[in-house]
């Protein structure tokens, strides 16, 4: 007997009817949308290919576990955990979940429909799993207009589902792939913003030296520092250091840093800018945030720094007579934390020849080792007495050199700063026995540290000042190219000076590169005209021309670049 072949033809051609449709919607998923504009599409085509009254979709964050609901019909969005209800039953089985009579259905909440004056009948619920069987979400469709699901509308729904899934996924790809250039930019000109109000130049206060920087963790920190120079020959000095690190706290500081500079050019009295710029944060900032920081004027004629330092401590005071170290605790509650009626007087301390005020941040007291054992104060104070005679430019290097090196390659935990101030005991610096060294981060930012640390170097060697222009060239030429053209990474380029008799030794290595002689000439046509010169290679070209015995090593992925500068008698 032949079986009737009329319902399996009738099957087929809805089957094709319902192929048919899912490929409009492909087609039309395809152009470029924003996410909630295909989150709308998608539930406006599951109701018009399933032919139902009304469509639900929730996104999925596998972080917290929850599904959203971005787009209903009668409905308000809610957040919902995803183990509860059907939805949930969904995202765990990620399998077709069709109820015929939701009221007789235990699994659903009449709570929706009650909220909204919605009644669902039935419900079909398709989980959204994306190319790389990632779950993206949960579509639900209600009420079909002539009748109740079936086998047919899960088949159809299955594959309009998979559809759906792919399209949802390329949106939110291209949503984060946008936002996180559009965050990465942001972070730049906040970088760009908070280096640029750190101070240029170290200041110049007669009897004293005087140095400062910091070292972001993140692309901007919660750190930072400033000086400023008064009419009446004092300093205004700051080193701040605001919860976490990133954008948020780079914002708290550079405002805070931006009132204090205002109440100094307005001659307000420490306790005055004390005062009002605590109880400005403490209505601006967040309860959860909060400002430390140490702040203060420093009296070159007097040799008292008179300070304030709220929730910032411990305050280091070297005594040269002694070698002794004093730890001064905060003078109070962090800025911002609650506001003040009044302000305690501030502290006062006298520095005499040799002495050394160091205002660090706890980026380097609690840089810890793989053993979460911290560098602590100890060992800070233990290189301020072995090394107090540096210049102090110096001496800032070799704290940040001996906390990395305890950290022994954990990375950098927190932001940095320290900031000196050293009264001038009218020895000979130790810098003129010892070479220097640095360790330097691969960023261009770097260039300033660079500068301050050549030019304390020269100093303290009492090196003529007309020679000092060409090793500046050379090591900022080099340094640069080394960071433009090398690979980037964590690995940390070395600059070493050396004073020798009637010469300075400079060795910069880079110890993860490839092979360029930066001492083979290229043949700059200095004398072509601009339009028909190559773009680059100058300055290659110019630096044998400036200094004496240039020579390159080159070994195990390790540059060593190495050139002198004969300095007159």
């Amino acid at each position: 007997m032949i079986p009737n072949p009329g319902p399996r033809v009738e099957r087929r051609r809805l089957g094709t009817e319902a192929l048919k449709r899912v490929l409009d919607v492909t087609r039309k998923l395809a152009a470029p949308f924003d996410l909630a504009t295909m989150l709308a599409e998608v539930v406006q085509a599951a109701k018009q290919v399933l032919k139902a009254d009304g469509g639900t979709l929730w996104l999925y964050e596998p972080g917290p576990n929850e599904l959203v609901m971005r787009v209903a019909t009668g409905i308000e969005p809610v957040r919902m955990s995803a183990d509860r209800g059907i939805v949930g039953e969904c995202v765990r089985t990620r399998a077709i979940i069709n109820v015929p009579d939701c009221y007789a259905d235990p699994r659903f909440n009449r709570d929706v429909d009650k909220r909204s004056g919605y009644v669902t009948r039935c419900l079909l619920t398709l989980p959204l799993i994306g190319h790389d069987d990632a779950l993206v979400g949960v579509l639900q469709i209600l009420n079909k207009f002539d009748g109740v699901f079936d086998e047919q509308d899960e088949e159809v729904a299955a594959a309009l589902a998979a559809q759906c899934a792919v399209a949802l996924q390329r949106v939110q790809m291209t949503e984060a792939l946008v936002a996180g250039a559009r965050l990465k930019q942001e972070i730049a000109v906040a970088r760009e913003v908070q280096m640029s109000a750190l101070p240029r130049e170290m200041p110049v206060l007669p009897g004293y030296e005087v140095f400062g920087s910091f070292r972001p963790a993140d692309e901007t920190g919660g750190d930072t520092f400033d000086f400023q120079r008064l009419g009446d020959g004092r300093l205004f000095v700051m080193v701040a250091d605001a919860t976490g690190h990133g954008i948020g706290p780079a914002l708290s500081v550079t405002q805070m840093q931006a009132m204090l500079r205002l109440a100094v050019r307005l001659n307000a009295g420490l306790d005055e800018a004390h005062r009002h710029v605590n109880n400005q944060l403490a209505s601006d900032l967040p309860p959860e945030r909060f400002v430390t920081a140490c702040f203060g004027l420093m009296d070159a004629a007097a040799h008292v720094f008179e300070y304030y330092a709220p929730g910032q401590g411990p305050i280091l005071h070297f005594e040269a007579a002694t070698g002794k170290i004093q730890r001064f605790l905060p003078t109070g509650p962090p800025l911002g934390a609650f506001p003040l009626a009044q302000s305690r007087p501030p502290r006062q301390l006298r520095l005499e020849p040799g002495d050394i005020v160091g205002l660090i941040s706890d980026g380097i007291f609690e840089w810890p080792d793989a053993s979460e054992a911290e560098f602590g104060v100890e060992r800070v104070e233990a290189i301020l007495r072995e090394h107090h005679r540096l210049p102090v430019a110096t001496l800032a290097e070799k704290v940040f050199e001996q906390a990395a090196a305890f950290a022994a390659g954990a990375g950098q935990a927190d932001d940095v700063t320290i900031v000196l101030l050293k009264r001038s005991d009218g020895g000979i610096p130790e810098a003129t026995i010892d070479a220097v060294e640095f360790e330097l981060q691969r960023d261009i930012g770097e260039l300033d540290r660079i500068v301050a640390g050549v030019k304390s170097f020269w100093e303290a060697h009492r090196l003529p000042a007309g020679d000092r222009f060409a090793v500046d060239f050379a090591i900022e030429e080099l340094f640069t190219n080394m960071v433009k053209y090398g690979k980037p990474g964590s690995t940390r380029i070395r600059l070493r000076l050396q004073c020798e008799p009637g010469a300075v030794a400079v060795r910069l290595v880079d110890p993860d590169s490839e092979n360029f002689d930066p001492t083979v000439d290229r043949k700059v046509d200095v004398d072509a005209p601009l339009e028909a010169r190559r773009p680059g290679g100058l300055g290659l070209h110019v630096i044998p021309k400036m200094v004496d015995a240039f020579s390159f090593e080159y070994a195990g992925r390790e540059s060593r670049i190495s050139f002198k500068k004969r300095t007159e008698s």
